[in-house]
């Protein structure tokens, strides 16, 4: 009989608990304490606050139409110099004025003084060489005379025989002559010293940095200063090899890109690139590497931008250094569908 009542009672508990759960299925109303409450379900579309409509998506078909496409490649890199010179002094000796123009940043032209040395210790070496040429010189003429002299006498004395050149004194005259030669050079060698006691630029260019101050000793490797030239600017960009399935850059010696068909835009400004108030500049693909990067695998080109400091125009100008972003036109696709 217990055994009965405890399979009994289980099975009674899991009936009555079935039949609750249908009543409330069809029951929406539940009365508590003797209160209505009700039991509705709620689908996801009643979940939207009143007034609120269901968004809209505007859409526009455009009609795609067979056309010519350029394909524009893109890349980046960074504003370098093309010529930069580490300048030093051919001669030593004291610095005693220091151009304005020789200042971190200032613009200089070719020939521009830019420093100058103490120049008396190269006076005084001009001095002593025109002296020298002046002793030779008057050596020389001397031996002129006397080989002349030397030969009358020899016809006067009779002889038959032609002279010896130790008897026309050819060998005094030829030493006379290379005496001359070497004070001519001394004095060019001096004139050229004391030229260099002015420092002059190399070219038309801008001053990165001066090393050294009036008053101080420099000698012939002495570093002055580290300088670059702006007439135009480079900027290394890389390619992939699946951009170079749409361009080859130039490969053949004084071969070069279209001018002036690569646009340069600012990394560094918030302006969209392909708005117009962007600043813009225009650039020459000059060469390529003659080599893969060995962790890239990439190829880099060079190009060239003139005037990059805006010396000649009121464009705005570039700094060394400065990231830019660079568009390239390359193959030209016939009858292709573009995506907008």
């Amino acid at each position: 009989m217990r055994l009965f009542l405890h399979i009994l009672i289980p099975l009674a508990v899991i009936f009555a608990g079935i039949m609750a759960f249908s009543g409330l299925k069809k029951l929406n109303k539940l009365t508590i304490f003797g209160k209505q409450i009700g039991i509705e379900k709620k689908s996801p579309q009643t979940s939207r606050p009143k007034g609120m409509k269901r968004p809209m998506f505007r859409t526009k078909a455009i009609p795609l139409v067979a056309r010519d496409h350029t394909v524009q490649l893109t890349s980046q890199g960074e504003i370098r110099t093309h010529n930069a010179t580490a300048l030093t002094s051919q001669i030593g000796g004291r610095v005693i004025k220091i151009s304005p123009k020789f200042q971190d940043g200032a613009f200089f032209s070719k020939n521009d003084v830019l420093l100058e040395l103490e120049t008396a210790d190269y006076l005084t070496e001009l001095a002593n060489a025109k002296a020298q040429l002046a002793r030779a010189e008057a050596t020389f003429a001397q031996e002129k005379a006397r080989a002349k002299q030397a030969l009358l006498n020899w016809n006067d004395a009779g002889f038959t025989e032609q002279p010896s050149d130790l008897v026309l004194r050819k060998p005094q005259l030829r030493q006379a002559e290379a005496a001359v030669d070497s004070a001519n050079s001394s004095l060019a060698r001096a004139q050229r010293n004391l030229e260099r006691t002015k420092v002059r630029a190399p070219y038309d260019g801008r001053v990165r940095k001066r090393n050294i101050g009036l008053g101080q000793q420099v000698g012939g490797s002495t570093p002055l200063g580290e300088i670059f030239s702006t007439d135009f600017a480079e900027v290394r960009l890389p390619l992939t090899t699946r951009d170079l399935a749409y361009y080859t850059p130039p490969q053949k010696p004084g071969e070069t890109g279209i001018k002036d068909n690569v646009i340069f835009t600012s990394i560094l400004t918030s302006e969209p690139e392909n708005s117009e108030s962007t600043t813009k500049w225009h650039g020459t693909i000059l060469r390529a590497e003659g080599e893969l990067d060995e962790d890239s695998r990439q190829l880099f080109v060079i190009a060239r931008i003139d005037d990059p400091f805006a010396l000649k125009t009121k464009a705005t100008p570039l700094y060394i250094g400065q990231p830019v972003r660079a568009r390239i036109p390359a193959k030209t696709l016939k009858n292709v569908y573009v995506i907008p």
